[in-house]
């Protein structure tokens, strides 16, 4: 019973870590932030802070690889080819971007993500990449599997047409999250989602 506690407090104290380093950084920058700061608004020493990372490295790792996991999993629902009608199709679109862009966290990781990417060392540079190349694939297999079923345009290819989306998208969200706060980025992902919907669909 103690193990038990032990273990949840330490995955508490692991999480609010994370939570204080993803704000410092997305506020700061990652270079910018010392771990000294991370330890005194956590409010605990050096030594329990590596109980649980190797370094502040590792802290950005793990914060990278959760949020990229996370993200997959949410948008992986997201199947064109679904043998529904188009306007539910179209809904929960709509509803998985509502949920990402009011989630505080998903602005404050896309802000470190898209802003200080050129900075960031190679490997994260490779997770990141191999996370796009990843939805891409995905969403070109979607796109793909309703052509064959007759929902959409057989002219366009999967490929291409998966690049066009999620580079428009991602183009968005870095203007919200990076150049301009005010940005109504609901509104500009609900533009974007109508625009490839009416623009792959066959009537």
């Amino acid at each position: 019973m103690k193990t038990t506690k032990k273990r949840k407090d330490g995955l508490q104290r692991q999480s609010q870590i994370i939570a204080i380093a993803l704000e410092l950084f997305a506020k700061k920058g990652y270079h910018k932030t010392k771990l000294s700061e991370i330890l005194h608004k956590a409010g605990i020493a050096k030594g329990t802070f590596y109980l649980h990372f190797n370094g502040k490295d590792d802290l950005l790792h793990m914060i990278v690889d959760t949020h990229l996991e996370e993200m997959y999993r949410i948008i992986s629902v997201l199947d064109i080819s679904m043998d529904k009608p188009f306007e539910e199709i179209n809904s929960l679109y709509i509803t998985i971007a509502q949920k990402l862009i009011h989630d505080k966290n998903f602005k404050l990781f896309a802000r470190i993500m898209l802003k200080e990417a050129i900075g960031l060392d190679k490997s994260l540079l490779q997770k990141l990449n191999n996370f796009y190349n990843k939805i891409i694939s995905m969403s070109a297999e979607y796109i793909a599997r309703a052509q064959k079923k007759g929902r959409v345009i057989t002219s366009l290819d999967p490929l291409f047409t998966s690049m066009c989306i999620i580079g428009s998208v991602k183009e968005l969200v870095f203007q919200w999250a990076v150049n301009d706060e005010s940005m109504d980025i609901e509104k500009a992902i609900i533009t974007a989602i109508s625009v490839y919907f009416q623009g792959m669909l066959r009537r």
